[in-house]
């Protein structure tokens, strides 16, 4: 059985109900992607990396994550930290946007924590490892080239490396720093989802061939392209292999983990040998189901009644 490993933070998920009242529940980008990923093939062993405190939301989380099929044997618990928290908003036309409360966040310190005590996450050939970067945003420079480090030791005893740019600007201290960063990580990944909305930001990209052309000089085997109403598109060896146009849903209600749902798909998808265009297609039909929902994970039913095992 192969192992899907995502790197990153879990936190409370807060979604307000009223003046007086939230929903919580759990989400994270990493976490959210493991999830749609273990959803779609129950037969991957899925985990997650991270750091986790001792406080109830932090033991509550890892129950949901147990729930979900998620394991947390790679996960350092200290009594130092909290898990972080936030809260969605959104707009009429279902854009959201977040407050955070993670400067206690115990995942900040993953890597200072791992460094103390490192161990064998027991993956090889056939396994992938995903990450984003946010997984890289929220930690101390030092501790991102420590996770770079140990991503790239991971590739080098054959691991996949997958990963997603993610970019939320004020979580870096300027473009040039998440440029930066975002450069180390393409260097040592094998499959890599951009936004285009992203490499236009950071780069002034403009289209799936200048993104293409970006990614050559880092030896990138495939380049998965989300550019919004233009579509999607795949790149294998620079070479288109799979594409799919752009399918709006009928109501956005929350876009909260639409990126997140489609990475997670797409990545266990191609992990239990779909093709590209296969994989592509059943993210899109994930992520236009998650928009039509508040926040990060789609409640079970709704997710079963997209009857995905038809199509695969």
């Amino acid at each position: 059985m192969s192992t899907l490993l995502a790197i990153g933070e879990c936190m409370v998920e807060l979604v307000p109900k009223g003046v007086s009242e939230c929903q919580q529940s759990f989400a994270g980008d990493t976490y959210n992607a493991l999830v749609y990923a273990k959803r779609f093939a129950e037969q991957l062993n899925c985990e997650l990396f991270s750091a986790v405190g001792e406080d109830i939301l932090s033991i509550n989380m890892l129950k949901k994550w147990q729930q979900e099929g998620i394991s947390s044997k790679q996960v350092i618990k200290t009594p130092d930290h909290n898990v972080g928290i936030y809260a969605i908003s959104t707009d009429q036309h279902g854009e959201r946007s977040f407050d955070y409360w993670r400067n206690q966040s115990a995942a900040k310190h993953m890597m200072e924590l791992y460094a103390k005590q490192p161990f064998d996450f027991g993956l090889g050939k056939n396994d992938w490892v995903f990450f984003s970067g946010i997984s890289l945003a929220i930690l101390e420079d030092d501790s991102k080239q420590q996770l770079v480090d140990l991503l790239t030791k991971l590739k080098a005893q054959g691991c996949i490396i997958a990963f997603d740019p993610n970019y939320r600007a004020r979580m870096w201290q300027s473009k040039a720093h998440a440029i930066e960063w975002l450069e180390r990580a393409y260097q040592i990944s094998d499959v890599v989802l951009p936004g285009l909305d992203d490499h236009y930001t950071l780069f002034g990209h403009t289209d799936a061939n200048d993104i293409v052309d970006y990614c050559q000089q880092f030896a990138i085997d495939e380049v998965v392209i989300k550019a919004g109403s233009k579509g999607m598109q795949v790149f294998c060896q620079n070479t288109l292999s799979a594409q799919c146009a752009f399918n709006p849903a009928p109501q956005q209600v929350d876009s909260t983990a639409a990126g997140d749902s489609f990475a997670g798909t797409y990545l266990a998808a191609r992990m239990t040998q779909h093709e590209p265009q296969v994989a592509l297609q059943m993210a899109d039909k994930v992520a236009s189901q998650v928009v039509q929902h508040q926040g990060a994970i789609l409640p079970f039913d709704v997710y079963q009644a997209l009857n995905l095992s038809s199509a695969k």
